[in-house]
């Protein structure tokens, strides 16, 4: 059984310069998060309050997508134009890692978006209680 405690750190970040942005990060205890659109942030920064249910069951998500043997970059090839760029810096029973990405992702050989990293981002989403 998981942990219900959230993680020491926690921000994660996805967005590009045309499509929509999510920007979430765990700040003093707080679990904070923006939209944006467009590349501009609306300036409104909402909070969410996971309980210790939702973190366990995060924890258990991350261990189950193997996060945490995640490359430290996945760059694309294809990373040109519309770029879709993701960042992940995260810290949690003693292991910690900064993950990023450029039109590529864990899991997927290309610049479309794998199963896996598909999954953890609607874990996120449902954390700060936007079901996906």
């Amino acid at each position: 059984m998981h942990s219900g405690a959230p993680p020491k750190a926690f921000e994660f970040y996805i967005g590009g310069s045309a499509g929509p942005s999510l920007y979430v990060r765990l700040a003093a205890g707080r679990l904070l998060y923006e939209w944006a659109s467009a590349g501009g942030y609306s300036g409104v920064v909402m909070e969410a309050s996971p309980g210790e249910e939702e973190w366990a069951r995060f924890r258990e998500i991350v261990d189950r997508l193997g996060v945490r043997e995640w490359e430290r970059e996945y760059v694309s090839a294809h990373s040109c134009c519309d770029v879709t760029y993701w960042h992940l810096r995260m810290e949690m029973d003693g292991w910690s890692a900064v993950v990023r990405g450029a039109n590529a992702y864990p899991g997927s050989p290309g610049p479309e978006v794998s199963k896996q990293f598909r999954e953890f981002r609607a874990a996120v989403k449902r954390l700060i209680g936007r079901e996906p």
